[in-house]
């Protein structure tokens, strides 16, 4: 019963440390509820019919307790540390997928690490339901973290349930390796170096992301003079603040404000300012964004787009504008807590979903117009909105193709024979294409559709009420073949350039890569054509 009696005890020590701005109505609850939960633990522990494990019964409360806040608020138990330190020793692949619980199922949330999961076709708020051919049902996220983890470039099978959908999803996810380096590329954009067009791709903000970005937009300023810079920030979800705060310094004038962050506390907000002179003060700036560039990338492109200083390009951003730390917990566990909210120049929040629960309420995402030095709108609530909008291809057919993993496999075979030399490999296009159909044919690729399965659907309901009509059923689905052929015919384009890419991860390194990449990406060839135009960047800053 010591035990019981410690537990107890804990919950006046607790209130002691929380004591501090707490009124005493809140002090009141804090030890009211402390007592009841002890009591609770105590009745269940030592009467419950059967034994009661301590450990998974903990971590189910806390789990439960957790889902009352927000997505980022996350505890780590002793094992979750462990196994977190020998994948780093292992250096194995990852999908690149962040889980939760939610509801009591495995759940993707909001992208924290290497996003490749998520481009693959995976949602926010998918729910889990076997990795691997494993049911995830009763599966700690850990467990299921283990089950998506392995050696890289293997593939993993992974079966969601999204929303409200009748039919499951199946994903077939590559893992790879996190990059150890968080500038992934840098270069000069067009066909003559002395042109003075440069480009950066920023992967993620870990130590020394500022230093590394630094690095490269001035070596190559010091062998031939900038005449314009692109910052690519696609896919990166973020990381250390302070290495934003470096990056914006290279652009905007010493003393200015690049983000300020707001905890619970009136008075404790703090301002964080740039400390350097600009390196970059006056260099025509593109920064691309897209659907999963999170939290620091948004501080960066959103604090530049404040100050008018560069131009983003791309898709409206992720919209996460809350700040966490991790607190260390006892007995080799630990708590990652959101503390802050964050707010740009102007004073816009850019976090875009309201996370109210009957326990907290977390931001306030009201989208509300602000005003640039130079009088230009910016919006808040809603992630960094483009200055300039540029929209990815979301064909369903390429969806579907991709979910399944159908480049990544075919690029395999294509490699493993059909093409006699390297240099082939990648520049026979029209026998590419070709096999990439005959083996379509003949592989278990299903690339179904919205609309096929909504009319697979419809023909289960109808036989389900005595409709007989198989036969207009099949001519629909012939028409929808027909018509799915025609449209591959139209994308040939894309799913060569798509099967080009997963070549290219096979037979260059990885600078080799993502070269050919840059040179044939769209996006980055209208970074480039528009910083190039003067006149076009000072009309859309309003400089003029």
């Amino acid at each position: 019963m010591k035990r019981f009696s410690f537990l107890l005890a804990l919950p006046v020590l607790l209130i002691l440390t929380l004591a501090v701005g707490k009124s005493s109505d809140d002090l009141f609850e804090l030890r009211k509820n402390f007592e009841i939960f002890g009591a609770l633990y105590e009745e269940i522990a030592v009467n419950y019919v059967d034994d009661v494990r301590a450990q998974p019964f903990m971590r189910a409360g806390i789990e439960a307790m957790l889902e009352q806040l927000d997505p980022y608020t996350y505890y780590f138990d002793e094992a979750d540390m462990v196994d977190m330190q020998l994948q780093q020793q292992r250096k194995l692949g990852s999908v690149g997928l962040n889980l939760g619980l939610k509801a009591g199922r495995i759940t993707v949330l909001a992208p924290e690490s290497n996003a490749a999961g998520y481009r693959q076709g995976v949602h926010i708020g998918d729910v889990i339901l076997q990795v691997g051919g494993i049911s995830a049902e009763g599966l700690t996220v850990q467990e299921a973290t283990d089950l998506l983890t392995g050696q890289p470039g293997t593939l993993v099978e992974v079966l969601v349930q999204r929303g409200t959908e009748p039919a499951t999803r199946l994903f077939v996810l590559p893992r790879s390796r996190s990059r150890s380096s968080n500038v992934s590329y840098s270069g000069y954009l067009g066909p003559d170096s002395t042109e003075g067009i440069a480009y950066v791709r920023l992967d993620m903000f870990g130590n020394r992301a500022g230093r590394e970005v630094r690095r490269a937009f001035r070596n190559m300023h010091r062998d031939v003079p900038l005449r314009g810079m692109v910052l690519d920030l696609r896919g990166n979800p973020g990381g250390i603040l302070a290495e934003a705060i470096d990056i914006v310094e290279l652009f905007v004038p010493k003393g200015s404000v690049v983000v300020t962050t707001q905890s619970r506390a009136a008075d404790a907000m703090q301002e964080f300012r740039t400390e350097e002179n600009a390196l970059f003060p006056d260099i025509p700036l593109v920064i691309l964004v897209d659907e999963f560039s999170a939290s620091a990338s948004e501080i960066v492109a959103g604090a530049l787009q404040d100050y008018d200083r560069a131009v983003v390009l791309g898709q409206t951003s992720f919209g996460k504008g809350l700040v966490q730390i991790v607190r260390q917990l006892p007995h080799n566990t630990a708590l990652k807590l959101t503390v802050s909210h964050y707010f740009l120049p102007t004073g816009r929040t850019i976090q875009s979903a309201e996370l109210n629960t009957a326990s907290a309420r977390v931001s306030i995402p009201t989208v509300l117009d602000y005003t640039t030095p130079v009088g230009r709108t910016v919006r808040g609530g809603r992630g960094v909105e483009p200055d300039v909008d540029l929209q990815a291809i979301h064909h369903p057919l390429l969806t579907s193709l991709q979910q399944e993993s159908a480049f990544f496999l075919f690029a395999g075979v294509w490699l493993n024979g059909t093409c006699a030399s390297e240099a082939g490999c990648l520049q026979d296009e029209g026998t590419m294409y070709a096999s990439f159909l005959d083996w379509l044919e003949g592989s278990n690729i299903l690339m179904s559709t919205d609309a096929e399965l909504w009319l697979s659907r419809f023909a289960e309901e109808a036989q389900s009420v005595g409709f007989e009509i198989d036969a207009d059923l099949e001519r629909l689905n012939d028409v929808l073949q027909t018509q799915k052929v025609e449209q591959l015919a139209q994308l040939r384009p894309e799913i060569v350039s798509r099967i080009q890419s997963q070549i290219r991860l096979r037979v260059l390194d990885e600078s080799e890569k993502i070269a050919a990449e840059v040179a044939q990406d769209e996006w980055i060839q209208e970074a480039d054509k528009l910083v190039r135009d003067q006149q076009s960047v000072r009309q859309i800053l309003s400089i003029d």
